[in-house]
C-alpha cells in the first residue's frame, strides 16, 4: 500500500494583521489582498512506502543420472556442499558430489579415458584415495583408488564408477539444495533436475503500478524493515514488466548485498514481504517557505518578495507538498505571498 510520508517540522504564522484601517473598501469577489508569512526553521522531505519482495534465486546445476528409488537424502535444506559429500542415495547406493564441467554421462571402468575420468581422479585425489597423475586414463592405480573409495561408501568394491554414482558441479564448495524431485520414495528415471544452486544473496524488488512508476527516481535511498531492525538500501535498477509496470531492484547503498551478514533472516524457497520506505526528497532543514511565495524568472533564478516590496534571490534546497526549504532568507523574515492581486 502506498502512502505519503511528509516530514515538515514547521508552524505557519497566521495572516498578517497590520492592515491600514483607512483603506477604501473594495469588492472581495473582485480583489484580494496579499498574505504575509513569517519564515521559521523547519524540515521538508518526502518518501513513499511500498512492499518489497525478497526471494533467493535457484538455478539448476546438477542432474540425476541414476535410475531407481530415492532411499535417503544426504543434505536437507540449504547446505554448503564439499567434494565427496553424499547428496542422496538410489536403491541404497550413494550419489556423490564432485567438481567438473562435464556431466556424468557413462560408466567408468579400467581402460576408460577422457576428461570425465580426470574429474573422478581429481575427486579421489581431494578425498585422499589417489596420488597418481590426473591424466584422464583409468589405469591400475585409479582402479585401486576407486575400490578403496567404494569401500568407504559401503558399496561393492568392483572398481566401476556407475553413471549415477556422481553428480558433477561447475564449482565446489557451493550452497546447494535438492530439488523437489529428490525425496525419499521418489522414483527416478534419469535426467531429473536433482540439485539447485542458491544465489549469493536474495533479490529484493519493488513493483510500481502504472500510476506509480513516475514517483521514484533511480538511485533513491530506501530502508527495508525486517524482524530484527532495518536494512539501508538504494534503488539500483528499473525494469519494465510485460504489463507496463516498473520493477525496481534494491541493493545495499554501495551495491553490496542488501541484507549484508543477516541474509539468513530471509527464508529460502518462499517469497518474503518487507515494508519499505523509498526517499523521493531527502529531508532538508532550513528556512521553510510556501512554494507559492517563490517566483522564477526566465533565467531560472528564484525570488521571494519581502514585506517592504523588495525581492530577494533564494535557492530551493528541497520541496514537497507545497513547501520548500530555501537558502537566501532567514527565520523571522516576513514575505508576501501573492495570493490574488494586491490592494
Amino acid at each position: 500500500m502506498l502512502w505519503l510520508s511528509l516530514v515538515v517540522a514547521i508552524a505557519l504564522v497566521a495572516f498578517w494583521a497590520g492592515r491600514e484601517a483607512t483603506v477604501t473598501p473594495s469588492d472581495p469577489l473582485i480583489e484580494s489582498r496579499p498574505v504575509a508569512y513569517e519564515i521559521i526553521e523547519g524540515t521538508v522531505g518526502r518518501s513513499f512506502r511500498f512492499t518489497a519482495r525478497a526471494e533467493w534465486l535457484l538455478s539448476p546445476v546438477g542432474r540425476n543420472s541414476g535410475v531407481g528409488t530415492v532411499t535417503s537424502v544426504g543434505i536437507t535444506g540449504v547446505a554448503d556442499v564439499e567434494p565427496g559429500e553424499v547428496l542422496y542415495s538410489i536403491d541404497l547406493r550413494p550419489v556423490v558430489a564432485a567438481e567438473g564441467p562435464i556431466p556424468m554421462f557413462r560408466a567408468l571402468a579400467a581402460r576408460s579415458e577422457g576428461p570425465d575420468v580426470a574429474q573422478v581422479q581429481s575427486l579421489l585425489d581431494t578425498l585422499g584415495f589417489y596420488d597418481g597423475t590426473t591424466d584422464g586414463v583409468y589405469g591400475p592405480a585409479m582402479q585401486r583408488s576407486v575400490k578403496a573409495w567404494q569401500e568407504s561408501l559401503g558399496v561393492e568394491a568392483d572398481g566401476v564408477v556407475r553413471r549415477g554414482d556422481v553428480v558433477f558441479f561447475p564449482e565446489l564448495p557451493s550452497r546447494l539444495i535438492l530439488s523437489e524431485d529428490i525425496e525419499v520414495g521418489a522414483p527416478l528415471m534419469g535426467g531429473e533436475r536433482a540439485v539447485l544452486a542458491l544465489s549469493a544473496a536474495p533479490k529484493f524488488t519493488v513493483t510500481l503500478g502504472l500510476d506509480q512508476r513516475d514517483l521514484v527516481p533511480l538511485a533513491a535511498d530506501a530502508t527495508v524493515e525486517h524482524s530484527e531492525g532495518i536494512w539501508t538500501a538504494k534503488v539500483a535498477s528499473a525494469t519494465e514488466t510485460p504489463f507496463g509496470e516498473l520493477e525496481l531492484e534494491l541493493t545495499g547503498l554501495n551495491g553490496e548485498q542488501l541484507c549484508r551478514d543477516e541474509c539468513e533472516l530471509v527464508p529460502v524457497g518462499d517469497v518474503s514481504l518487507y515494508e519499505t520506505e523509498i526517499v523521493v526528497t531527502p529531508p532538508q532543514t532550513g528556512p521553510v517557505v510556501p512554494i507559492a511565495a517563490i517566483v522564477t524568472d526566465p533565467a531560472g533564478r528564484s525570488f521571494v518578495t519581502e514585506l517592504d516590496g523588495e525581492t530577494r534571490e533564494v535557492v530551493v534546497l528541497a520541496a514537497a507538498s507545497g513547501l520548500a526549504v530555501v537558502s537566501g532568507v532567514e527565520a523571522g523574515d516576513v514575505l508576501i505571498l501573492p495570493f490574488g492581486g494586491s490592494s
